[in-house]
């Protein structure tokens, strides 16, 4: 099948007035403050130990969560950092399996059956294949940006392709670039679209900054507008990628949901 954009979008936003897509919004909320902490948490930590190895820079770097960009920043050292945010990455990674698997389904008032089926495998082979397309596409950037973006658009879809189907990462990587010969083009133009929205979600939180709102309030509206954002994406995404697949295709995950 071909990609039709209008259509993608259309499907895409049809289903965020459905009781799933509401469920996945408290999801993206919680992973959005959970994220928020603990990168804050990681940076604040890091600074910590540079601190302590270089004390002559005490005055300038910053030493409570208060300050600066750590605003929900905790008190930790280093290593609980590093595992409290590699803990992070895995759920952020669950809830991205669950949506996408959602709204590739036809469910609306429930989640689909299955949609947590193979967890642990399908998670740590998101993970992989998310890292190797991130190194792709970095390399690609280094090379006067244009291979970069060629690469993020050709393997766009093969986290999906890990999740849905349930291939390991090496074969995701062949499936997902197959997958878009000859509709490159279209899927740049729809990640365009799913880019604006996400740059759009940030000018409430740049506003209430430039303003001078309190640090805490800058962060938690980008976290809430960032989550709408973000659910956003992966429905058009999952819709886009419904449409990529052959005629008569169907999800190997869940069933239609006999509310829907």
């Amino acid at each position: 099948m071909s990609l039709d954009i209008p259509a993608a979008l259309e499907d895409g936003f049809s289903r965020l007035l459905t009781r799933v897509a509401g469920l996945l919004l408290v999801a993206y909320l919680v992973i959005g403050v959970i994220s928020t902490v603990t990168a804050q948490t990681l940076s604040l930590a890091a600074a910590g130990a540079l601190q302590s190895s270089f004390p002559s820079d005490a005055a300038t770097t910053p030493t409570t969560p208060g300050m600066g960009g750590s605003a929900l920043a905790l008190d930790v050292g280093l290593p609980v950092a590093i595992v409290l945010f590699l803990a992070q990455v895995v759920l952020a990674q669950v809830v991205g399996v669950v949506g996408i698997r959602t709204f590739v389904s036809e469910a609306r008032t429930s989640f689909p059956t299955g949609v947590t089926r193979h967890l642990p495998w399908v998670v740590l082979n998101a993970l992989v294949a998310g890292f190797i397309v991130n190194v792709l596409i970095g390399l690609g950037t280094i090379l006067l940006v244009i291979p970069g973006i060629y690469v993020a658009v050709a393997l766009y879809f093969v986290q999906f392709e890990v999740i849905v189907e349930e291939k390991n990462a090496i074969d995701a990587l062949r499936t997902g670039w197959e997958l878009t010969k000859g509709e490159r083009l279209g899927v740049f133009l729809l990640l365009l679209v799913i880019f604006a929205i996400g740059l759009a979600s940030a000018v409430p939180s740049i506003v209430l900054g430039f303003v001078g709102a309190p640090q805490v309030a800058v962060v938690l509206v980008s976290v809430v507008v960032g989550a709408v954002a973000g659910v956003i994406g992966v429905a058009i995404g999952a819709r886009a990628y419904v449409q990529l697949k052959p005629d008569g295709w169907s999800p190997s995950v869940g069933g239609v949901d006999p509310f829907a």
